[in-house]
């Protein structure tokens, strides 16, 4: 790469160079359409036959790099955008601006370049460029390589019916013969205030060099008067073939790629007119509809809830609009905001409007997304069938059929639009709607992939055993190419991630001297536990999960359940808490249920890795509701202060949280006396205090649940003081010390048990 002092004439590609650092610069790819390919493919075979292969950087993606110098040429005549400029070929290949065009800047990028280069240009007459590279990667990263191992000779097949396309611009063949796979162009650009300078600079210092080097035929005639030439020649092409096939047939020529994906996606509109009509003369399901006030860290939010407490829509503070999973319910939603105290305005005649899509309004940013609904689907990968500028007033559509029900739409959220245009979806939005409309039919439960071997599968039943091995959607490719991979070294020492994972399941230091194979999934891992060596990926599953609550009951339910019943018996005899989860409770002498205990922690969904569709058959359990559900409390009675339940011991606990603490002493073999008295005080203990419970030596053991209660702490303190009085020992638990239960209660454990 050149200097970044100052902008320099290279005479051999006949290009004004921007100078670049691809160690501080930013370095965007453009936008490629289907009438640049063959200039782009052109350029690129042309640098594969150079064969200039540079190591790509050390923190890159990519394997290795060719370097490239394009053109930068402003094109005011783009119907888009006035600012964009073009990427091309350099002038040395020939043709004109058009011929040598591969594809468009990003609007982002626009304000980087686009005045810098049109005011460059217009004082030089010289076209502008810039450095940049061509993408090369390894060819294993390919899941066609594996395809050409499994097949031999198949890449024959592959190409034969293969055609250039701004995805896929070099052959697989072609990529093999070359020996990578050839990736995207990266331009190199400098900041802003750079551009600016060194344009700033250039025509004082240089314009002499400039005269000399047009005087002399080393520079084209000037990227204006070159583009302004090359569009009237064009223009006159299009113009003389257009009246001919208008004498001929009477239209206007062939249609263009943008005519056709309108076309397109007017066609695939149609069939969703003729579904909404029966859809809004079809009842919604929802029932005893009623308004809540949530607020999470200061964040508050007004909910609409159904009589199960499936949330069916929001109301957005202060002003709306509210948004709904099902906009046949609105009428009853309105009524239940106006019933919560919400004072709210529905359109005049919500009757009237009864032409609306069964589609959802995401109210958020500077824009209104409007999706289209489809059952057992995230509201994130719904597709997208247009967007709504609040500002100005104007709603895009993306089919010119949905502006009627789309304009319905938005008069039932309380707006109205001034104006309605047809739009072609951004790049990311286009390929957004393409993965959606591939999307599998409902949400998979399935969060994160497990490696757990054979061996260790077999210490689950058979019939939850999928789960462990289960893929989420799109991580088969990249499981298969990785099989092929040797194993991975997690080292505790420079991962202090892993370390405190490994430290905090087993409540020891890890020993960085030793290492073994990962008894799940057999990669190179370190212990905390003489013999217990688990890998920082199987660590991070038994911490989080490898399922999710979909609000669907299935086959990963019943997995659900038999984990938690699992671990009630053999860990912590009773229903286990989520902090007691980061600590493993069993014996460590005995590895195999070690094994067992944290593979049913695999199988345990975690709050806030929910994942819902737009309009779920149940909401999201909590961890209160997975224990009611797997059958571990059928005795509890919700209270102000928690839940009341027995515990395994038969001693009643004013919460799950006292209850946890005491099927821990239970399962541990501590002697424990539940709703001891405290003695009596004049002062202190007037109204007959007690402690939650007292151990065989006569400590007393208190449970601190309500510490955010004023009245609470008080008496807290009293009992304290009480204590101190008395003489009496205290040992006080918090929710944060469920997990270190072992340590707190060391003294009283029998020999030989866990921790």
């Amino acid at each position: 790469m050149s200097s970044r002092d100052t902008i320099q004439y290279a005479p051999d590609v006949g290009l004004l160079m921007i100078p670049g650092d691809p160690a501080k610069d930013h370095s965007p790819g453009f936008a490629v359409f289907d009438d640049s390919v063959p200039a782009l493919r052109a350029f690129v075979l042309d640098r594969l036959r150079r064969e200039n292969i540079r190591p790509a950087a050390p923190k890159a993606k990519d394997a290795a790099v060719i370097p490239v110098r394009v053109g930068l040429v402003p094109r005011p005549d783009n119907d888009y955008d006035t600012r964009a400029v073009s990427v091309t070929a350099p002038p040395c290949h020939g043709g004109s601006v058009l011929d040598r065009h591969m594809g468009y800047l990003y609007s982002s990028a626009l304000h980087v370049t686009s005045e810098s280069i049109r005011e460059l240009t217009e004082e030089t007459g010289i076209p502008v460029g810039c450095h940049g590279w061509i993408e090369l990667y390894d060819l294993e990263d390919d899941s066609r390589f594996y395809d050409d191992e499994d097949d031999e000779g198949g890449e024959d097949e592959d190409d034969a019916d293969w055609e250039p396309s701004r995805h896929e611009l070099v052959s697989w063949a072609e990529q093999k013969a070359f020996g990578y796979a050839v990736g995207s162009i990266r331009v190199l650009l400098p900041e802003r205030q750079t551009v600016r300078a060194l344009v700033d600079d250039y025509p004082a210092a240089h314009r002499r060099e400039a005269d000399r080097c047009a005087e002399k035929g080393l520079a084209p005639s000037g990227v204006e008067r070159d583009l302004r030439r090359a569009l009237a020649e064009r223009l006159a092409v299009r113009l003389r073939t257009g009246l001919s096939h208008r004498a001929a047939g009477g239209a206007w020529g062939r249609e263009t790629e943008r005519e056709r994906a309108r076309r397109r996606r007017d066609a695939e509109a149609q069939p969703l007119l003729h579904a909404w009509e029966t859809y809004r003369t079809s009842p919604h399901g929802f029932r005893d509809l009623r308004a809540v006030t949530r607020s999470v860290f200061y964040h508050t939010r007004i909910l609409i809830l159904d009589g199960s407490g499936v949330e069916v829509g929001q109301h957005h503070e202060p002003d709306g609009p509210l948004t709904l999973v099902d906009e046949r319910v609105r009428a009853e939603a309105l009524d239940a905001l106006r019933a919560h105290g919400v004072d709210v305005d529905a359109p005049e005649d919500l009757a009237s409007l009864d032409g609306f899509p069964d589609a959802v309004v995401v109210a958020g940013g500077d824009k209104w997304s409007i999706r289209l609904s489809r059952p057992g689907v995230p509201r994130s990968r719904l597709p997208e069938a247009g967007w709504f500028d609040p500002d100005s007033g104007t709603l895009t559509v993306y089919a010119a059929s949905l502006a009627e029900p789309l304009t319905v739409l938005l008069l039932r959220h309380g707006v109205r639009p001034l104006l309605v245009t047809w739009g072609t979806p951004h790049e990311e939005v286009e390929q957004h709607n393409l993965r959606a409309a591939v999307a599998p039919a409902e949400i998979s439960p399935v969060s994160s992939y497990s490696r757990v071997t054979a061996a260790a599968q077999r210490l689950i039943p058979e019939l939850h055993r999928r789960w462990l091995n289960a893929k989420p959607d799109g991580e088969a490719l990249a499981a298969r190419a990785g099989s092929l991979l040797p194993p991975l070294i997690d080292d505790a020492a420079e991962n202090s991630y892993y370390r405190r994972a490994l430290e905090a399941l087993f409540g020891a230091p890890v020993n960085l001297a030793q290492r073994g194979p990962c008894r799940l999934c057999g990669r190179s891992a370190q212990s905390a536990r003489p013999g217990l060596f688990y890998c920082h990926g199987c660590c991070a599953l038994a911490r989080g999960g490898v399922l999710r609550d979909t609000g669907v009951d299935g086959a990963w339910t019943e997995a659900i359940v038999y984990a938690l019943r699992r671990l009630a018996e053999a860990e912590f005899s009773g229903p286990p808490s989520l902090t007691q989860l980061d600590r493993v409770g069993v014996p460590f002498e005995d590895h195999a249920l070690v094994d067992e205990v944290l593979l049913c922690r695999f199988l345990l969904p975690r709050p806030g890795s929910a994942v819902l569709s737009v309009r779920p058959t149940r909401p999201a359990r909590t961890w209160t509701e997975w224990l009611a559900h797997a059958g571990l409390i059928t005795d509890g009675v919700r209270t102000s202060l928690g839940t009341t339940t027995r515990a395994t011991d038969g001693h009643l606990c004013r919460s799950l949280f006292e209850r946890h603490v005491d099927d821990f002493l239970h399962h541990r073999g501590v002697a424990h006396e539940p709703e001891p008295p405290y003695p009596r005080h004049p002062e202190l203990n007037t109204t007959g205090l007690r402690a939650d419970w007292r151990l065989a030596d006569g400590t007393f053991v208190e449970a601190l649940g309500l510490m955010t209660q004023e009245a609470y702490v008080a008496k807290v303190a009293r009992k304290r003081e009480l204590a101190r009085h008395h003489g009496l020992r205290l040992v006080t638990v918090t929710a944060e010390d469920l997990n270190r239960l072992p340590e707190i209660f060391a003294d009283w454990l029998p020999k030989g048990s866990a921790g």
